[in-house]
C-alpha cells in the first residue's frame, strides 16, 4: 500500500480533503504501521512541514519507502529529506512548486540527487511529452517509475466519476474537480508503457519504468522472469498491446 498521505501541505492538496490533511507526527504514523505490519511499503509527505524529516527516519527505520510529494518545499528542504533517506519523488511535477532557475524546488532536487526516483503520470496530460523525454534522459530507466494514479473511471466511458466523497468530470482527458484541478487520471499501465515508447523512450526502457524500477525501489526481490520468481506477467504484442495477463503461471485473462 503507498499512503498518500495525510502529511501533505495544504497549498498543494489537490483532490486531498484539506480536513483530512495533519502535521507530521511519528507517533500517528506508528501506530498505522503497527497495526497494519507489513502492509503499507511507501509514505509520501511534505519535507518541509514540522517533523517530517523525523517521521522519514522513523518510516526507514521501520523498512517503509519514504517519498517526497505534494508540498511547497525549497531544494534544500527536499535535498534534506533526502539526505535523511527519502528517494522517491511522488509524481513529479504534479503537486509540488515548479522547477525555477533561481529555485529550483523538489522537482531540481530530485533530478539532482543521484539516488533519487523519480515517478510520473505518463498519461499526456499530467506532464508534457518533452518533459517526459528530458526526465527519462537525466534520471534513466533505472531512476524513473510509471503510474497510473488512476481513478474508478478509468477503462469506463463515463462523463463523470466520484473520488471518495467528491465528484469528479472527465474533461480534456482527465478527471477533474468542479474548480478544474486534476484529480486522478485515466491511464492504464500498459498505455503509460506506450505513451513513454511513444515520446522516443526505447520500449525496454519503458517496460523497465513499469516494472523493475519500481520492484527494486520497493525491494520486491523476486520480481522478473528468473527461477522461483512470482510468474505474475504482462504478455504484450510488438506494438505494445496487452495479450494476456498470467497470475502465478496461470492465464487470468487473454484479450479476444
Amino acid at each position: 500500500m503507498h499512503l498518500e498521505g495525510p502529511f501533505l501541505a495544504r497549498a498543494r492538496a489537490g483532490a486531498h480533503r484539506p480536513a483530512h490533511l495533519r502535521l507530521p507526527s511519528i507517533e500517528w504514523i506508528g501506530r498505522l504501521l503497527d497495526e497494519f505490519q507489513g502492509l503499507i511499503r511507501l509514505v509520501t509527505l511534505a519535507p518541509e512541514m514540522d517533523g517530517a524529516l523525523e517521521v522519514i527516519d522513523h518510516l526507514i527505520k521501520r523498512g517503509v519507502v519514504a517519498a517526497v510529494g505534494h508540498t511547497e518545499a525549497t531544494y534544500d528542504q527536499a535535498m534534506a529529506a533526502f539526505t535523511h533517506g527519502a528517494r522517491l519523488a511522488t509524481h513529479l511535477f504534479n503537486a509540488m512548486g515548479p522547477y525555477h532557475h533561481r529555485e529550483p524546488g523538489v522537482v531540481g532536487a530530485a533530478l539532482d540527487h543521484p539516488d533519487v526516483t523519480c515517478s510520473l503520470i505518463a498519461d499526456l496530460v499530467h506532464v508534457h511529452p518533452a518533459v517526459l523525454r528530458q526526465v527519462a534522459a537525466v534520471k534513466t530507466a533505472r531512476r524513473v517509475v510509471l503510474i497510473t494514479d488512476a481513478l474508478a473511471a478509468a477503462g469506463v466511458r463515463v462523463a463523470s466519476s466520484t473520488l471518495g466523497d467528491q465528484t469528479v468530470t472527465v474533461s480534456g482527458g482527465a478527471p477533474r474537480l468542479p474548480d478544474g484541478t486534476l484529480a486522478g487520471s485515466l491511464l492504464s499501465m500498459d498505455h503509460a508503457v506506450r505513451n513513454m515508447a511513444g515520446v522516443g523512450t526505447p520500449p525496454a526502457d519503458a517496460l523497465c519504468m513499469a516494472t523493475a524500477t519500481p520492484a527494486r525501489l520497493l525491494g520486491i526481490d523476486d520480481a522478473g522472469l528468473v527461477p522461483g520468481g512470482r510468474a505474475d506477467l504482462v504478455v504484450l504484442d510488438r506494438a505494445m498491446r496487452v495479450v494476456c495477463t498470467i497470475v502465478s503461471g496461470e492465464i487470468a485473462h487473454r484479450q479476444e
